[in-house]
């Protein structure tokens, strides 16, 4: 049985982008199921978040970026725009943005020429 001091885990928690997984559902902010994170877009050793790559079915591999996601969860990213913005904020993401593999990880880092306010 557990004690009041256990901590009861929720799948609603929000967690941090440093614990995020592969797998993990993107959900639209009108409720839709879009794709699977399949990468998370920072840099850990200096604590920036840029986004997550997501697979989607129609679209394939898309990045999100992280002025699009409104929280992370232990089940879901849940994102700040609707389905019907979706394809557009993941393209002008993808055409403004270059990015390189980070050496001994799967975790991509942004180079980042000046920050994209419009999302």
């Amino acid at each position: 049985m557990p004690s009041d001091d256990d901590e009861i885990l929720s799948p609603d928690d929000e967690i941090s982008w440093m614990a995020l997984t592969a797998g993990t559902k993107v959900v639209t902010s009108d409720g839709r199921h879009v794709g699977h994170v399949t990468h998370v877009l920072g840099d850990l050793s200096e604590d920036v978040f840029d986004g997550i790559g997501v697979s989607h079915g129609l679209l394939g591999q898309v990045m999100v970026p992280r002025r699009a996601i409104a929280r992370i969860t232990r089940a879901a990213v849940h994102l700040s725009v609707s389905e019907a913005e979706f394809g557009e904020v993941t393209k002008a993401y993808a055409e403004e943005r270059i990015y390189d593999a980070k050496e001994g990880g799967r975790r991509l880092r942004w180079n980042r020429e000046e920050d994209d306010e419009r999302f």
